[in-house]
């Protein structure tokens, strides 16, 4: 379980990274239109991919969504600009804080839940008016 907390809090650096290029003014947006947008394909796709990943290591990975909207949304110059670099702000800060974040547990058996006996007075007591 250890080692799978560590390749997602790797894969939350990378994709953080990548998200901080993409954010720089006119680096991230050459990268973007000389690649003829498919930078944005390809970090969707692994935004879209991580997050699977830490859904079923039990997390929630905040940055990467936002990320998935960074991608959709990134043709528009400056609003992509920005979102690039909101996601790689997320994404860093949540792969840095990673480690501290307590999963939830599976539950093996549960106890089903039985009900309680009735007693005398109340059963006499269903003329109420709720």
């Amino acid at each position: 379980m250890e080692s799978r907390q560590d390749s997602l809090r790797t894969l939350k650096w990378v994709s953080g990274g990548m998200e901080a290029v993409l954010g720089i003014p006119l680096l991230g947006g050459s990268i973007v239109i000389f690649s003829g947008y498919n930078a944005l394909w390809l970090m969707l796709a692994f935004h879209i991919v991580v997050v699977v990943l830490t859904a079923r290591a039990g997390n929630v990975s905040k940055g990467n969504i936002v990320g998935i909207v960074a991608s959709t949304v990134g043709v528009i110059p400056v609003v992509g600009m920005f979102l690039h670099m909101a996601a790689a702000i997320t994404i860093l800060v949540d792969a840095a804080l990673s480690n501290r974040i307590v999963t939830r547990t599976h539950v093996k058996h549960v106890e089903p839940i039985r009900p309680r006996p009735v007693r005398r007075e109340q059963e006499k007591q269903e003329d109420h008016p709720f």
